[in-house]
């Protein structure tokens, strides 16, 4: 059996959705968290899981949502799974907020953090903000318990889930070195000192301005690049690379393109700018609606200046996009009007 993992290391998703496989297929597993919480009286007959819900009255998400089917009654576990990363602004409240508000429908409704015995001693208040805690280690001694136990294929996948739980452990103690390919790190930085001097009314958004190992395709703009016009849902600008086009989306207002199609259409006539609704595939996900209009493709592994042009090209597409929706404030604030629901998810 191969005792090395092929990840070259942990991530926050990869402990995320090993969860959510874990919660969907594994009665024992459930079974073994809710006595994790002092729950351990209740006799689990059937669960469902979501992975990153969007909250009832809030843009936030929850990032694992269980509903375990007892012989008590239904309970909910909102479950925040944290690795490394820093706490969002009012993040444990915002759960607490979301249980407050489903438990009317539940037996029990808990919310439960799960992360790195060292991670809940760094951040003590934030943990303190849930209801539990369960540690990254508690959860390796399980899989490792139940590998001991077990022989073939299931023992080889539980062991292997808990040298992952064992490897993300490790990276939250030890940090890791992301290794950024040169070409990418120079494309970047020489489209933000292009951008600087093309079009500095879009500012870099801070993926743009550090280094980062992903094969990112998209620069996306900071906030401030655009207005803030209380009639408008959340926003963000963003050229997309390889898919060549620039954007605009407005933060649920696809879940009303019916609605607001005709008169978007009328207002959009003869300039190139298309209005296309997005797809949210999470349940209960919101959908966007997305001013588009296209941009050369480019690719950040190719030399910079052999597709200078096309870059610049792109960039002034991108300011173009912004100046046109900031020059029709009056059409866009009659587009807001059209959106049945102006209260914010």
């Amino acid at each position: 059996m191969n005792e090395m993992l092929v990840l070259t290391h942990a991530t926050e998703r990869d402990i995320d959705l090993l969860l959510v496989e874990e919660f969907a297929a594994s009665p024992l597993f459930i079974s073994a968290m809710l006595r994790s919480i002092s729950l351990s009286e209740l006799v689990v007959e059937h669960a469902s899981v979501m992975h990153s819900v969007r909250r009832i009255h809030s843009r936030r998400e929850i990032d694992i949502s269980v509903r375990v089917q007892t012989n008590a009654g239904d309970v909910l576990l909102l479950i925040e799974n944290k690795l490394d990363t820093s706490e969002q602004p009012r993040q444990a409240e915002s759960y607490r907020a979301e249980a407050v508000e489903q438990a009317a429908g539940y037996h029990l409704v808990r919310t439960i953090l799960v992360c790195p015995q060292e991670y809940r001693a760094a951040n003590a208040v934030f943990a303190a903000g849930f209801d539990h805690a369960i540690s990254y280690e508690s959860l390796a001694k399980f899989f490792e318990t139940r590998a001991a136990r077990e022989t073939g294929e299931l023992g080889g996948r539980l062991a292997h889930r808990a040298r992952m739980m064992r490897q993300a452990i490790e990276k939250q103690r030890r940090g890791y070195t992301q290794v950024v390919h040169p070409a990418k790190r120079q494309f970047t930085e020489r489209y933000v000192a292009l951008l600087r001097e093309t079009a500095p009314e879009l500012v870099p958004g801070p993926s743009m301005l550090r280094e980062s190992a992903a094969d990112s395709v998209t620069m996306i703009f900071a906030p401030e690049s655009l207005p803030k016009w209380t009639f408008l849902p959340q926003m963000r600008i963003v050229h997309q690379l390889r898919e060549a086009n620039a954007n605009i989306n407005f933060y649920t207002w696809g879940d009303h393109f019916n609605e607001l199609a005709a008169q978007i259409s009328a207002d959009l006539a003869g300039t190139g700018i298309r209005a296309i609704p997005t797809v949210n595939k999470r349940k209960s996900g919101r959908a966007g609606l997305m001013l588009v209009v296209p941009t050369p493709a480019l690719d950040h592994f190719t030399p910079f200046d052999e597709q200078i042009e096309s870059v610049r090209t792109g960039i002034v597409a991108t300011r173009s996009l912004r100046e046109w929706l900031i020059s029709h404030q009056d059409a866009v604030r009659g587009w807001a009007a059209l959106v049945p629901d102006k209260k914010l998810p």
